[in-house]
């Protein structure tokens, strides 16, 4: 609230947008796309937008007034929308049909606030690539040898079931026994010494943009995404690859498997989440609609995930969620992608990872160094999940409030506890309640007037 009276004041100073109207004094405004604010010392009147029918985008308006003497409202298609003095008001407003928006001012004395992006809803296209199955392939050939000797009396518990830890590999090793012949292939060798330099899902984004295997190419200019130190490197890479597909006879296998790739399609697709949160994330990083792609795969290790994406695309690669069941019988195939519960989390919490991360990045070395010590008292507890820096602590720890806020803006407040409870109390991130506070504080108070890249920054230099 100090902060937009403080713009305020400073808005008074500003060049006017619009010429004087009767009734009206002092008035100072601006405009961008999507965005409109004006300040002014009387406004009796009407300043109207209108955006034409567009099904099935939405016009999600968020709006602050401020008046210090008479009446101000902010109007759709003649209908005052609720007064929310001193607070961000959110509203989301189809464009099923012609919306009419309007400040209305009754010798007003104050200022507004509006933001007005418009939104088309997000879907989540979910397929299978073949250059990453043939890359996964490659890494399960590797590991083969280890996971065929699994023995018997390893055993886990899931879901309160113990569990033959070889049963959890079920899928790809049955997969994979039709090509173990090739383990010994010079190609697959020359693929290896690149899976040595670093984790096989690294190349990921590399293989997801080239032209499908074995006809692949790396054209000059392609992005090489970090991973390789000249063009001449990722060719080796790609020719590699491409000779190894057509040694093993790949396209046969997918044709053969097309039975497995339609179930597991069938699985993901009937168990995706309400695709309404997608909406909600871009509005709360205020971050512009991305395509958003999941694929599954078939030849990549049970319970393995990785993010992937670029140019406007965010997406996750992943194996099956559960042990596999009924592997052998194409009729009634069970390949253990038909988890929900795994689904939402991969897609909320994956997909809040495109948003927060590189906020987190942006974040200054001397704020990070300067909080380091607050990693001290859960170092242990986060190492033991795999978060072993400060920064990548920070990653989880704001990715997970806004699964929290999500969860709240769709209109689920008992899952939002849920997470919250979840994440404190058995996954230990003590940070949590006070950011999940802070950005809400920011989402209701703040939206229109700080960053969230700017509030981040705040809330880790003053974590407590």
């Amino acid at each position: 609230m100090k902060n937009f009276f403080a713009w305020l004041a400073l808005a008074l100073l500003a060049t006017a947008c619009a010429s004087p109207r009767p009734a009206t004094r002092g008035w100072q405004s601006r405009q961008a796309p999507g965005a409109w604010e004006a300040s002014f010392d009387q406004f009796t009147g009407r300043e109207q937008l209108r955006f034409p029918r567009q099904p099935p985008q939405l016009l999600y308006l968020s709006r602050q007034l401020a008046t210090s003497a008479g009446q101000l409202e902010v109007q759709v298609n003649g209908q005052a929308l609720p007064a929310a003095p001193g607070l961000v008001a959110h509203t989301k407003l189809p464009l099923s049909r012609p919306i009419r928006l309007a400040v209305v001012g009754r010798q007003a004395r104050g200022a507004f606030r509006l933001r007005y992006p418009v939104y088309r809803p997000a879907r989540i296209e979910v397929n299978f690539s073949s250059n990453l199955e043939l890359l996964s392939l490659c890494n399960l050939l590797l590991q083969y040898e280890d996971l065929a000797a699994l023995p018997d009396s390893q055993a886990v518990v899931i879901a309160g079931q113990r569990t033959k830890v070889r049963d959890l590999y079920a899928l790809n090793l049955k997969l994979a026994a039709s090509f173990a012949r090739f383990r010994t292939s010079p190609h697959l060798a020359v693929i290896k010494e690149y899976f040595d330099r670093t984790f096989y899902l690294h190349y990921a984004d590399f293989v997801l943009r080239l032209p499908a295997f074995p006809r692949a190419s790396c054209p000059p200019g392609h992005s090489l995404g970090g991973r390789f130190a000249s063009e001449a490197e990722a060719q080796r890479f790609v020719a590699a690859c491409n000779a190894f597909y057509q040694e093993i006879a790949f396209d046969t296998f997918l044709r053969q498997r097309q039975p497995y790739y339609a179930a597991m399609l069938a699985e993901v697709n009937g168990h995706l989440p309400p695709p309404a949160f997608l909406t909600e994330m871009e509005h709360l990083y205020n971050q512009p609609g991305a395509t958003y792609r999941l694929y599954p795969s078939l030849t990549m290790l049970f319970s393995t995930g990785f993010a992937v994406g670029g140019d406007h695309v965010i997406g996750n690669v992943f194996g099956s969620f559960t042990p596999p069941a009924d592997v052998a019988d194409e009729a009634a195939l069970r390949l253990g992608f038909d988890d929900p519960r795994a689904l939402r989390t991969l897609c909320v919490h994956e997909f809040g990872h495109a948003f927060v991360n590189p906020v987190i990045d942006q974040v200054g070395a001397l704020v990070l160094a300067a909080t380091a010590a607050r990693f001290e008292p859960i170092r242990a507890q986060m190492a033991a999940q795999g978060y072993n820096e400060w920064k990548t602590c920070l990653y989880e720890h704001f990715t997970r409030a806004g699964e929290v806020l999500t969860a709240r803006l769709v209109g689920d407040p008992a899952k939002a506890q849920e997470l919250l409870a979840d994440n404190v109390q058995q996954r230990h991130f003590r940070y949590l309640p006070q950011i999940v506070e802070q950005l809400q504080d920011w989402y209701d108070h703040e939206y229109l007037t700080k960053s969230y890249p700017q509030k981040v920054q705040e809330i880790i230099a003053g974590l407590q």
